[in-house]
């Protein structure tokens, strides 16, 4: 008597155990059960009880269900939420009162739209026979929807030395910059942005550099992207000491790339060419090279060289512009 009893106990807890639980069917005739976390390109990211998080192919699951309610991204964009449950047809689930092909799953549970990036401050202090005191300070931010990518960034740079009791600027630098990228299909954007400089210590009061063009997302991973761009820009700048005034419409050619290592150092490169379209020998290249190592959660050094180089500076400037920054980066 006691072994029946112990046995019906037993059976009403795996099954009110089992009843909240996730179940995966596969096409061999296997089950999983967890939670479905969620699904993006082909695969699903799965919480077992048994193997822990793991991932699976969608081609190789016959239908699934979930105890909770869902949301799910069509190919189209179209968007369902509710608690799946198995179809009696293969390769499908139920949601509600519609039955959902998986191959028509492109999003299952997509992360939040929401913006990401750093602010990174850094400063250097010497004393001596020559003082020198530099800053520097930086933004960039991010927000990635289906088809809409929003990116801007800003900087400060200063620096001035002191020798035989004269000070002498060496750098005074602002930058602005913000780009829209729509994406008409999965990896092919069309772009518009706008840049805005200024540079005292080059003579440049101003410089405006508004574009459009179009883009290629050639790989877009949590660990690795990759992206070029070609497209049009007008250019203004205005230089002091002596006064000059400079319009004229650019190329531009740009690409970005970003690799993680060990989940955590991120190394990137960034350059852009503009050269315009009135004269030959005048055009800028803008390139940059860094990495960003996190230190907790929130905490990260980050450390670049950037290249400015200008084939037509201000009269008694130099064409090539180097900066080494190195800076603490809080990351949200």
């Amino acid at each position: 008597m006691k072994q029946i009893v112990f046995a019906t106990l037993a059976a009403a807890v795996f099954g009110i155990y089992s009843a909240g639980a996730d179940e995966v069917v596969f096409k061999s005739g296997d089950k999983l059960t967890g939670t479905v976390k969620s699904v993006d390109g082909g695969t699903m990211v799965f919480d077992s009880k048994v193997a822990g998080t793991i991932n699976l192919k969608m081609a190789d699951i016959k239908t699934f269900k979930t105890d909770a309610p869902i949301t799910v991204v069509g190919p189209e964009g179209g968007v369902i939420s509710d608690a799946a449950a198995p179809s009696a047809t293969d390769g499908k689930v139920k949601l509600g009162n519609t039955e959902v092909a998986l191959s028509d799953m492109a999003k299952v549970n997509p992360p939040d739209v929401k913006w990401t990036g750093k602010v990174t401050a850094g400063a250097q202090f010497v004393r001596g026979n020559t003082e020198t005191s530099a800053a520097n300070l930086g933004f960039e931010a991010a927000r990635r929807s289906e088809d809409l990518r929003l990116s801007t960034l800003g900087a400060y740079y200063y620096e001035k030395q002191r020798t035989d009791g004269l000070d002498k600027e060496t750098s005074n630098n602002w930058l602005l910059k913000g780009q829209a990228d729509y994406f008409f299909t999965e990896k092919n954007y069309l772009y518009a942005q706008m840049k805005w400089e200024k540079d005292l210590v080059a003579n440049l009061k101003a410089r405006a550099t508004p574009g459009a063009g179009y883009g290629y997302q050639w790989f877009e991973e949590a660990d690795f992207n990759l992206n070029t761009e070609a497209g049009v820009s007008w250019t203004y700048e205005k230089y002091v000491h002596p006064t000059d005034e400079r319009r004229y419409m650019a190329g531009r050619l740009a690409y970005h790339i970003d690799k993680t290592l060990w989940s955590k150092l991120k190394l990137y490169h960034n350059l852009e060419w503009l050269p315009s379209f009135e004269r030959l020998d005048m055009y800028m290249i803008n390139a940059d090279a860094g990495f960003q190592a996190p230190i907790s959660d929130r905490l990260a050094l980050d450390g670049k060289v950037m290249l400015a180089y200008n084939s037509t500076p201000a009269a008694g400037r130099e064409d090539l512009d180097t900066r080494y920054i190195l800076g603490l980066s809080w990351l949200f």
